[in-house]
């Protein structure tokens, strides 16, 4: 098959292989191929989108108990999105209009980061495969999420939006300049799209290998560099005005997640509703407070590796041409 990112025809070469050792949704065994033009590594063959779906356990998003951890796990990820809100904040500082930003988040799970960008004044919906992370979006943070697995699906109106986010979801997509052809039209004529992606140009990847929790197997069925996901960009009608290598919330939680999988909360949770089996709440403490520590303890090596370029996400501002 040719490269799903640059369309390049026999300039592959045989990577790595490896299976779903996360969350074990499959027993199957997924190869993987390297573009040697635009440095992208893809599962080969691309899954069905019918397949795909069986690879996303329930709560796939971010949910958690008791109600005393569950809040004190939301104030983690309000001040871990700042870099977030600040990225999006400054690339929207260039829509002069007399109206609120209008945004929407493809794959907003349960909408945390569109309920602090609705608090900074901008008008938001979300985009999400999950129906029950709409209904917690809009509970808990009075944002409302059209449901659909593709972005199509939302029957969204020409030229709609100012702004389409697009956070870690690039990757889990096999047709990914469908996508962004669909997030162009969205998009009115000076609008802006913003992605994040994990790069498997990072330290992190050549440390962890097909255990780099960034690779996410076998979700992530296309995995990027900063070359090639800026290829695609380009391909598709954007021009890349920003990219940054740092990210507070992705990071070094990717590093923590790849060297303590049995720590990271959301295996957790997926595995306890799996077996209905609950952690006591001390042990829940506990594991939490460890990954926090590993998490922490990870933050100088992404720091590191960011400022060398070759940070364990890409995040990128682009505008429409």
């Amino acid at each position: 098959m040719n490269c799903p990112v640059c369309l390049s025809a026999g300039t592959f070469s045989p990577s790595l292989a490896g299976s779903d050792f996360f969350f074990e949704t499959t027993n199957k065994t997924f190869e993987y191929r390297s573009c040697t033009n635009c440095r992208c590594l893809y599962i080969n063959p691309l899954p069905q989108e019918q397949e795909m779906e069986k690879f996303y356990p329930e709560n796939y998003w971010w949910r958690s108990s008791p109600a005393l951890l569950t809040r004190l796990e939301g104030l983690y990820r309000r001040i871990a999105l700042r870099d977030h809100v600040a990225f999006i904040t400054r690339a929207s500082s260039g829509l002069q209009q007399n109206r609120p930003v209008r945004l929407l988040d493809v794959g907003c799970g349960s909408g945390t980061l569109l309920g602090l960008l609705r608090r900074k004044g901008f008008d938001v919906i979300g985009f999400d495969a999950s129906h029950e992370a709409a209904a917690v979006a809009k509970a808990s943070h009075n944002v409302n999420v059209v449901t659909g697995w593709r972005l199509q699906d939302g029957n969204f109106a020409d030229s709609a939006f100012d702004v389409v986010s697009l956070f870690h979801v690039v990757e889990h997509v096999a047709e990914p300049r469908e996508l962004l052809l669909e997030v162009r039209r969205l998009l009115h004529s000076r609008g802006k799209v913003i992605l994040q992606v994990p790069n498997i140009e990072s330290w992190q990847f050549k440390v962890c290998g097909i255990r780099w929790h960034g690779l996410d197997v076998p979700r992530h069925v296309i995995n990027y560099s900063t070359r090639s996901v800026q290829r695609l960009l380009s391909d598709s009608g954007f021009r890349v005005c920003r990219t940054r290598h740092f990210n507070l919330r992705d990071n070094a939680p990717a590093l923590a997640s790849s060297l303590f999988p049995s720590l990271d909360p959301i295996r957790r949770s997926v595995r306890q509703r799996r077996t209905n089996h609950q952690e006591p709440v001390l042990l829940k403490w506990g594991r939490h407070a460890l990954y926090l520590g590993a998490v922490a303890a990870a933050c100088p090596f992404a720091i590191a590796e960011s400022l060398a370029g070759v940070g364990a996400t890409v995040m990128i501002e682009a505008d429409k041409i």
